[in-house]
């Protein structure tokens, strides 16, 4: 197994805290220019406004450190229109105009539109926080490094630590969008909690997956569905509006009270936000960056505070973190670069380990792959609060225990 240490010594000693960029040798000429794709209309734009946000907060931070190399960051933000033409669109128009860096995210088809393009246009790219095989796997491009975490990694370890805690639920329903990307994320759940089960002589089962069309505007037949399943656990992977959508319809079928366990893929807090004092009882979900049980980070709390200041709202999503270290891992690579060039950007940037708000980054070097700490969080209604809802317990796994084999430029057998 590729464990966490074996991980970090991928890239260069942990660096201090804080994020240190190198002195400034001499004033340069220009911003460094990097362009940002993510989805601002639509069913999607729920997190793609967090991820503007991310990457704004993470270029406030190195401007306010005096820049990158005596050079300010300027973000040129596009929305992809939540598709691969819109995502195209933008990348063409971007580069046309001589972009060399970006950040994308977060949905796989609109990243996948665009990875074949990076090298021709000499273009370095973060992907933030998608989970899907393809990333790293068979449509991988060395151009390309992901900080986001793998199906398996984040929800192969979900499923592991569900099965690990919750050993009286033996039979699982299964929720999710028809996409392949989602897909990867219950095959790698399940794949997760049936391990646990081996090693501890028990069997899990799950049904076979009901699946919901894309911005579907009612859930109804599918949460009935899943409520005459039989079974203890319930896993959901719907995203974005279509989940809000799904819980609030959810509330009135008291699917809390039909399932010993549910469990949500990865919408985290913004359930919660968005049901208030309607919140179901209690549900689960994985969340790359929880700021409020970070210890010892000291740019998980800047960007924490950052984000109140922004939108007077104590629980950024995940995305903010990840989103923000996307930014932050282009600019330590042009500081060490000092180039845009990709030939020299990339392995300046496979080189780096550095703290950032989501904890240490670094990449795998034949995959470009990202093992963080994997953290779930369990929330639900409360009566005592005035949100409605209060967050009652953490769990965390290292996800270089989680992490599959490299096989950059095939899929994953």
């Amino acid at each position: 197994m590729f464990n966490r240490r074996q991980f970090l010594m991928t890239g260069t000693a942990a660096a201090a805290a804080t994020v240190a960029m190198p002195a400034v040798l001499r004033a340069q000429s220009g911003p460094i220019r990097i362009g940002v794709i993510t989805t601002l209309t639509g069913p999607g734009q729920l997190y793609g406004q967090y991820i503007k946000d991310g990457c704004e907060l993470g270029a406030a931070a190195v401007n306010a450190a005096g820049g990158v190399n005596g050079q300010q960051i300027e973000l040129v933000v596009r929305d992809d229109k939540n598709s691969p033409d819109g995502a195209l669109a933008a990348f063409r128009e971007l580069t046309g105009d001589g972009v060399k860096l970006f950040a994308q995210g977060t949905f796989t088809a609109n990243i996948l539109a665009t990875l074949p393009l990076l090298a021709e246009n000499d273009v370095t790219m973060a992907v933030v926080g998608a989970s899907s095989l393809a990333i790293t796997h068979q449509n991988f491009t060395r151009n390309m490094f992901r900080l986001g975490y793998s199906a398996p990694m984040c929800f192969g370890g979900y499923g592991y630590l569900m099965a690990d805690k919750f050993p009286e639920v033996a039979k699982w329903s299964v929720l999710r969008t028809d996409v392949q990307a989602l897909k990867d994320i219950t095959d790698a759940f399940q794949n997760g909690a049936q391990k646990k089960a081996k090693e501890a002589g028990r069997e899990v089962s799950f049904n076979e997956p009901i699946l919901a069309p894309v911005n579907a505007p009612d859930f109804r037949n599918q949460i009935s569905q899943v409520s005459n399943s039989g079974a203890d656990g319930l896993f959901n992977c719907l995203q974005g509006a279509d989940a809000i959508s799904y819980y609030k319809q959810a509330r009135s079928f008291e699917l809390d009270k039909r399932f010993k366990l549910l469990c949500d893929s990865a919408n985290e807090l913004s359930i919660a936000k968005a049901l208030g004092k309607n919140m179901l009882d209690s549900i689960w979900s994985w969340t790359a960056w929880y700021p409020q049980g970070a210890k010892d980070n000291p740019v998980s709390d800047a960007l924490h505070k950052a984000f109140v200041a922004l939108r007077n709202d104590q629980y950024p999503n995940w995305y903010v973190g990840v989103a923000h270290d996307c930014i932050q891992t282009l600019a330590q690579g042009y500081a060490k670069a000092k180039s845009t060039a990709s030939a020299d950007l990339i392995p300046a940037i496979e080189g780096l380990s550095f703290q950032g708000a989501v904890g240490t980054v670094a990449f795998r070097q034949e995959d470009h792959s990202f093992a963080g700490d994997l953290t779930y969080i369990r929330f639900g209604r409360s009566e005592k609060s005035e949100s409605g809802w209060e967050v009652f317990e953490t769990a965390g796994l290292p996800g270089a225990d989680f992490l599959e084999p490299a096989t950059p430029g095939r899929p994953l057998n």
